[in-house]
């Protein structure tokens, strides 16, 4: 397998792994971020493309990066539609405006803002129909063409672009198959970045639910120079965290197609090096949770420090 590059782009940073995926494992070869004090991402719905654009190129020079194959991570993007559709079995090359057209009736906004794409879970017969089910993500056109425009003019070619919901449960459903829970059990992922608190849902071992909860306390926490970098109680974070998950676990349970099997839920991200709230999120839902700081896919003795790991885990996972 060839070496990989991915880019996560958050709101106000860049993460760069280097590395490649082979036998189930994740092999890093080197890792760097830049923090930066604009927004490269504004309003959920644009890319300040030339900033990024000066930013890759200093990155990628300086750390003397391939610029082949280069994988990209959005983070911390809120508006992203995620749906399960049934609709009729059709041919592959109508099944986009098929899409489409059923997205129109499902999501409240200009469906032609946004770039979808689409994975086929399962194809099955209702009476003499012949069906299939859907599972569509959309992301706003504009961060797309932005994020397109900032590499070409960088020099970079890319080869996929990805969101941290989906990117991260690839990596999870990697680490269960090593550690064989490959069970039928739902779980929850929630990755607690200074993007916020983001919150995923696998039934059936794929991606069907997430949320992006935007905290401005957690922006703050990593501020440089900020005077209210450490003005909020850690005890009203971790309330407000707690809350954003319950929320959504309580949402995901009681929606138009419930799911309620979730048995375990699995914390990682950036903050969790300074806030667990595996124990509050135990009493609240009497469930197990479980603080990841240790992934056994992944390949190398200075990337294994927790620190690390819980910040880079979105980022290593654009690797799989």
């Amino acid at each position: 397998m060839s070496e990989k590059v991915v880019v996560e782009i958050g709101k106000n940073y860049i993460r760069v792994a280097e590395g490649k995926f082979q036998n189930s494992s994740i092999e890093i070869n080197r890792f760097f971020e830049k923090n930066l004090d604009d927004n490269i991402i504004k309003e959920d719905i644009k890319v300040d493309d030339v900033l990024l654009q000066i930013e890759l190129r200093s990155l990628f020079n300086q750390n003397k990066v391939g610029k082949k194959n280069v994988n990209v991570i959005f983070s911390g993007i809120s508006n992203i539609l995620i749906r399960e559709l049934e609709m009729p079995y059709v041919a592959d090359d109508k099944i986009y405006n098929m899409i489409r057209h059923e997205a129109r009736q499902y999501f409240p906004i200009n469906i032609d803002s946004y770039i979808l794409d689409y994975k086929q879970l399962k194809i099955f017969d209702e009476g003499k129909i012949k069906k299939q089910k859907i599972l569509i993500v959309g992301v706003h056109r504009f961060l797309i063409e932005g994020v397109i425009n900032a590499f070409k003019n960088a020099g970079i070619k890319i080869s996929k672009i990805d969101i941290e919901p989906n990117s991260i449960v690839k990596l999870f459903k990697n680490e269960r198959k090593l550690n064989k829970q490959e069970d039928d059990n739902s779980y929850m992922i929630v990755n607690i970045t200074r993007n916020g608190v983001s919150t995923s849902v696998v039934a059936n071992n794929e991606l069907c639910a997430t949320k992006l909860f935007s905290l401005v306390q957690l922006e703050e926490m990593f501020k440089e120079n900020s005077e209210q970098s450490y003005d909020y109680e850690f005890s009203l974070i971790e309330d407000l965290i707690s809350e954003s998950v319950i929320k959504f676990y309580d949402f995901v349970r009681t929606r138009e197609e419930p799911i309620t099997n979730i048995k375990k839920i699995y914390l990682t991200g950036e903050v969790c090096q300074h806030i667990d709230i595996s124990s509050l999120l135990r009493r609240r839902l009497n469930m197990d949770v479980e603080l990841v700081s240790d992934f056994k896919s992944v390949r190398k003795i200075e990337s294994q420090e927790k620190s690390v790991m819980f910040a880079y885990a979105t980022a290593f996972s654009g690797l799989i």
